[in-house]
């Protein structure tokens, strides 16, 4: 498969829940029992993106933006209500068929398909039965990650007493023993130390390098972006609002810097454009035509300068958040 052939497209995606508000107390519960009210969530909104082959594509956005549900409906979890999403030229992944199952990798951070009581081994002698990898293959590749991960001596120790680090490691192996198309990734480094992150993005670039594997992740640390991702796309309320290089969307803040304020005593209210960093201390991106959100009598001291893609990103959320 070509880099320029098309892994995943998405057209015009649309996705909603119901959920129900409930009272506080007794009588609210009574009350909602017979009265229910429904509200409609809307956490996917007329989305369009397509992902070529072996690309590395990072989905960011604020908590409640949508992004772990983008991953389920491109993994087939949930259905779109709205719209298309096709895989490999004719797939449709809520169909759930082996042609597609059998191409694609899943790992989100926060769930576990290790058993709990049991050494990481059995768990993947499972999944190489479910595969249907041969043994020697499987030996083979088994042998490689684990030695590349580091953790080969923890392969028959029981997964409760294995570090976080060491666990999150395994669900990584878990969901590329079969060499995936497709490997979706969410919140893969999440609580786990520096050095075991930087194992893991070496890990995943050679992956990516050697077999042209696409890599779809989520992120709430930038630094996975960025030691990771060829392309963001940042999701909003369900809407998408950026999709390009993370270099694209640096240079498209860049005439924003970032103004650090030190003021005399604490501004209230505080403006949209204002981010508080701490007692009296506030940031806001500015351009040239921008004007200060401050009064120059309370200000103490004033700092400008570049802003990196975690300080854009507050900046951005913030704005938006601004406009509820």
């Amino acid at each position: 498969m070509t880099k320029s052939e098309k892994n995943l497209q998405a057209k015009r995606i649309s996705f909603s829940y119901m959920t129900y508000e409930k009272n506080s107390g007794l009588l609210g519960s009574l009350h909602d029992f017979v009265h229910r009210r429904k509200r409609a969530v809307h956490a996917i909104h007329d989305i369009s993106f397509s992902i070529n082959s072996g690309e590395i594509v990072g989905l960011l956005g604020p908590n409640g933006a949508g992004k772990t549900t983008l991953i389920k409906l491109m993994t087939g979890i949930l259905p779109v209500n709205e719209g298309k999403i096709d895989a490999f030229s004719g797939i449709n992944p809520f169909e759930k068929s082996s042609a597609y199952l059998k191409r694609i990798g899943v790992m989100f951070g926060q769930k576990s398909q290790l058993i709990w009581d049991l050494p990481p081994i059995d768990t993947l002698i499972m999944l190489r039965e479910i595969y249907q990898i041969p043994k020697p293959v499987f030996e083979k590749r088994l042998s490689f990650f684990t030695k590349q991960l580091a953790v080969s001596e923890q392969l028959q120790i029981p997964v409760r007493k294995l570090s976080l680090g060491q666990r999150i490691k395994f669900e990584l192996i878990c969901a590329i023993i079969h060499y995936p198309e497709i490997l979706f990734l969410d919140e893969p480094t999440i609580g786990i130390d520096v050095s075991s992150q930087s194992n893991i993005y070496r890990f995943l670039r050679e992956i990516n390098k050697e077999r042209k594997m696409t890599i779809i992740l989520t992120s709430h640390n930038t630094k996975d972006i960025v030691a990771l991702a060829q392309r963001v796309i940042i999701i909003a309320k369900g809407e998408k609002i950026f999709d390009g290089t993370p270099n694209a969307l640096i240079s498209e803040h860049a005439s924003q810097q970032i103004i650090e304020v030190t003021t005399d005593s604490p501004i209230e209210p505080l403006p949209i454009d204002l981010i508080e960093l701490g007692d009296c201390h506030y940031q806001f991106l500015s351009n040239d035509s921008a004007q200060l959100p401050i009064a120059l009598a309370h200000i103490l001291s004033l700092k400008r300068r570049d802003g990196d893609l975690d300080e854009i990103l507050v900046g951005l959320f913030s704005k938006l958040e601004g406009k509820k």
